[in-house]
């Protein structure tokens, strides 16, 4: 599967550029609070338990710094495609899940959702900590079709 699809495997609105942009100055506007990352980390620990636990066990191979930064990212793809689908709340992730959005994540965000993707290039610079969260990212817009 190189693209994402909407439900019946038909064509969906993509993620404009524009709320993504939304996304990260209202983010940056709340980085003014110390609190706000540990606020933004622990929404995403809560609501994403599995998803938490795939990006803990990769902290030998990528650090312990780089997970947090990896879950803080995939929360704020999460706030855009929370907005994006007026929702509250977005499906918790399993295993599954992300095992199945594994294939060639970075293609199908690029292709599907390149807005998010733009984001990553911009703000993950490390590849295979952008690789991680791109594999994130697939897997909770698949959860959403």
């Amino acid at each position: 599967m190189t693209s994402l699809k909407g439900p019946g495997n038909l064509p969906r609105m993509a993620v404009p550029e524009e709320l993504v942009a939304q996304v990260v100055t209202d983010v940056s506007q709340r980085l003014s609070d110390p609190q706000y990352t540990q606020i933004a980390v622990g929404r995403f620990v809560q609501t994403q338990p599995q998803v938490s636990q795939f990006l803990s066990a990769r902290a030998a191979k990528i650090g312990g710094e780089a997970v947090i930064t990896a879950v803080f990212h995939a929360e704020v793809v999460s706030e855009c495609l929370r907005r994006h689908f007026q929702r509250s709340e977005l499906p918790p992730i399993g295993f599954g899940e992300l095992n199945a959005a594994a294939a060639d994540s970075m293609k199908r965000l690029e292709e599907g959702e390149p807005a998010i993707a733009n984001y990553l290039a911009s703000n993950v610079e490390e590849a295979e900590l952008r690789g991680v969260v791109a594999l994130v990212a697939v897997a909770l817009i698949d959860s959403l079709e």
